[in-house]
């Protein structure tokens, strides 16, 4: 394993879910999105605004880091089942199914966005999203950034690949970067289970994330 990095915790939302959704930190109920938007916009979407416009009230031109190791999978799903039914499909569904569809619904709500980035990378997407997290506040002088992290449980009929027990996790973290090494940070691990693990130390009152850069792969096409 690479050296291990840190990061300093400012605020945080979060939404978990199980069978039923439930709401830590600074996370909103959906009508903080005005009803126009709310209407069209799928439940992962939903959630990651609610988890990250009261994050951002007060940061202008705030980057935003979106990490997740499928999007919204469940929307993909759905557009491939009418596919295989040979249906029409909706445009709407399909603009607001690809991986960055939530940032850009984000950016439409802030005043003044700042420069947004969304990324995978499976089992390892949130120690990826905080990696860029650590190397843009290394090389843009920036105070803080905003990481949001989406892992929902996959659909049915991906069950079988993927294991399912953990719960959803949508969370927004505003991060700044960290004096020192703390002896107390919470270990960043892989999966959803890692990110539940997340929330669980952040609603214990821990501000420290320690993790490790995932290490990059050469895959030949």
């Amino acid at each position: 394993m690479g050296k291990s990095l840190e990061l300093e915790v400012l605020q945080w939302a979060a939404v978990v879910s199980t069978e039923t959704a439930e709401d830590f930190g600074a996370a909103e109920p959906a009508t903080v999105i005005p009803a126009s938007q709310r209407r069209r916009l799928p439940s992962f979407s939903r959630d990651v605004l609610r988890v990250a416009l009261p994050l951002l009230r007060d940061k202008p031109r705030c980057t935003v880091v979106l990490s997740s190791p499928h999007g919204d999978l469940t929307s993909t799903v759905t557009l491939l089942t009418d596919i295989a039914k040979r249906e029409v499909l909706s445009p709407s569904l399909f603009g607001l199914s690809v991986h960055n569809a939530p940032t850009g619904a984000l950016s439409l709500m802030i005043e003044q966005p700042g420069d947004q980035i969304s990324l995978a990378g499976a089992q390892a997407s949130f120690a990826a999203g905080l990696t860029e997290v650590y190397a843009r506040l290394a090389t843009q002088g920036a105070e803080s950034i905003l990481l949001i992290h989406a892992d929902e449980r996959v659909p049915e009929v991906y069950s079988d690949l993927e294991d399912n027990s953990p719960p959803s996790v949508i969370v927004a973290i505003m991060l700044k970067r960290a004096e020192g090494a703390a002896d107390n940070a919470i270990g960043v691990t892989a999966g959803r289970a890692g990110a539940a693990d997340v929330v669980t130390a952040l609603r214990a009152g821990q501000t420290r994330l320690r993790f490790a850069p995932p290490k990059p792969k050469a895959l030949a096409a």
